[in-house]
């Protein structure tokens, strides 16, 4: 059941909507039991069968919670390592034979020329973002920094639907912190608040991501043994690529933050502006905010982060940047597009330590300066996609090879396609320029600590802004008869 789906906005969500507010009137926790089973039947909707997988791991990561919680407790936060140890190899080994099992069997036949049978298995739907959310909570609880919560709020905590897919990735304290009597009524302005961010979310996705997604599909979806693209179409395409997943995924996490808010919930932002970003420390700070502190905290510090010498710093990154792209799929071309994210990464600080420049990352005065920036790291974050897009290293080098003109320049496309073209160019102002959605809205406080800045004027709940919503959400409808799923879900 898909966010930008008849059956999700019409169907689902009111009485889901209803139900909670309904056996609210009965105390909180009947609002919590209508909340826990809203949210696994959504779940059970893509595939039942992945219940059998959700389930155990909500009673078994549950279990181990308490245990650390107590254990932490009576030793004064010194938690018991090895059942936090089998707790995390737990968690990590179901990830790994849902999400790895094929991959490491194909990279094993292709290394020693055994034919080792593939499993084909089955990717249940947000197995990684669950995941990591239960890896973070058995860790916060074996520091102590976990409160001994009830099964039926943990349940909340990991299945809430709005993020149970595709994200926010949230920390146990940011969602069952507002588990309280405010969750049993419903509120006017969350409900008009949750609404406008879904309607806003929703436009990028159908309207516009959608929109440009064809010209993507026209060069990515083929065969890696097709002909080399022309300069033309290579760089339309992965300029459209990079154009669909900023409001693909952006407009997935309004939904998000809108659709918990009508529950009266917050979620924390995921998105500031990330193609803003003047270098690519400043991008990593912008984009998949959620994902970047989840790798950052239980990565990255356990690693040893900054401490140490200078290489075993940009060590620690490189292998935090090589994690998080494998967790975002299993094959080499997600490893080497988190691989040059890292090496990028290297090689900023290290220009940064050259150069002598403040440690706050603030970007330059010169305006050419700031322009260049903002250039250099799209095109970087652009090409690093290609891989991220293609399903085979040799699709890649066929794009690559296309974007440096060996399938010929193509300058006839730019003519066909100048609509195209032109509205690329407006979105790419848009996300260059224009405050985001949270930013329009800051003074309604959609989300959990809100990003820097807020736009020129706000967004008021008056008629004008009524009809502009109603514009967005009938557009939005009318287009959705050519329903898509969110590219993250693949993740």
């Amino acid at each position: 059941m898909l966010f930008n789906s008849h059956l999700f906005l019409f169907g689902f969500l009111p009485l889901a909507l209803l139900a909670v507010f309904t056996l609210g009137r009965l105390g909180f926790r009947g609002a919590l039991a209508a909340l826990t089973i809203a949210s696994i039947g959504f779940y059970a909707w893509w595939d039942w069968r992945n219940l059998g997988l959700l389930i155990p791991s909500l009673l078994i990561n549950f279990t181990f919670g308490r245990l650390l919680t107590r254990d932490a407790g009576r030793t004064g936060g010194h938690a018991n390592r090895a059942l936090l140890a089998v707790a995390i190899i737990f968690n990590l080994l179901l990830l790994g034979y849902f999400k790895y099992t094929d991959f490491v069997l194909s990279t094993a036949t292709a290394l020693t020329g055994v034919p080792y049978a593939l499993r084909h298995i089955v990717l249940p739907l947000g197995i990684s973002f669950f995941t990591f959310e239960q890896i973070a909570y058995v860790v916060d609880s074996s520091k102590g920094k976990a409160r001994p919560y009830g099964f039926l709020e943990y349940c909340v905590f990991v299945t809430f639907f709005p993020h149970l897919i595709a994200g926010p990735i949230i920390q146990h304290d940011e969602l069952l912190s507002q588990m309280d009597e405010r969750i049993r009524t419903p509120r006017a302005d969350n409900l008009a608040l949750g609404f406008s961010m879904l309607a806003i979310g929703l436009f990028k996705k159908v309207a516009l991501a959608d929109t440009v997604a064809v010209h993507v599909a026209q060069v990515y979806d083929v065969p890696a043994s097709a002909p080399v693209p022309t300069l033309a179409a290579a760089w339309l395409a992965t300029v459209a690529y990079s154009i669909q997943l900023y409001f693909d995924f952006s407009g997935y996490s309004d939904m998000a933050i809108g659709l918990a808010r009508m529950f009266n919930l917050k979620l924390p932002a995921n998105f500031d502006s990330p193609y803003r970003a003047h270098n690519i420390i400043d991008f990593w700070r912008r984009w998949h905010l959620t994902l970047s502190r989840f790798l950052r905290n239980y990565l990255y510090i356990p690693l040893g982060g900054n401490r140490g010498s200078t290489l075993r710093r940009h060590v620690n990154l490189l292998i935090t940047m090589l994690l998080g792209g494998l967790w975002h799929g299993a094959g080499w071309g997600f490893v080497i597009w988190g691989g040059m994210n890292g090496v990028y990464l290297v090689i900023n600080h290290l220009w940064r330590g050259f150069m002598g420049l403040p440690k706050d990352n603030a970007p330059p005065k010169e305006r050419w300066r700031l322009e260049l920036g903002l250039t250099i790291t799209f095109v970087l974050i652009m090409f690093s996609r290609v891989f991220f897009r293609t399903s085979s290293l040799e699709g890649a080098g066929r794009v690559f090879a296309g974007l440096a003109g060996e399938g010929g320049a193509g300058l006839s496309l730019l003519r066909a396609e100048w609509q195209s073209i032109a509205l690329l160019v407006v979105l790419y102002g848009w996300c260059r320029w224009a405050p985001n959605s949270q930013q329009w809205l800051a003074e309604k406080d959609p989300v959990l600590r809100p990003v820097e800045g807020a736009a020129p004027w706000q967004l008021k709940f008056n008629r004008r802004w009524a009809l502009g919503l109603a514009a967005l959400a009938g557009t939005s409808l009318l287009l959705l008869n050519r329903v898509s799923e969110f590219l993250y879900f693949q993740f």
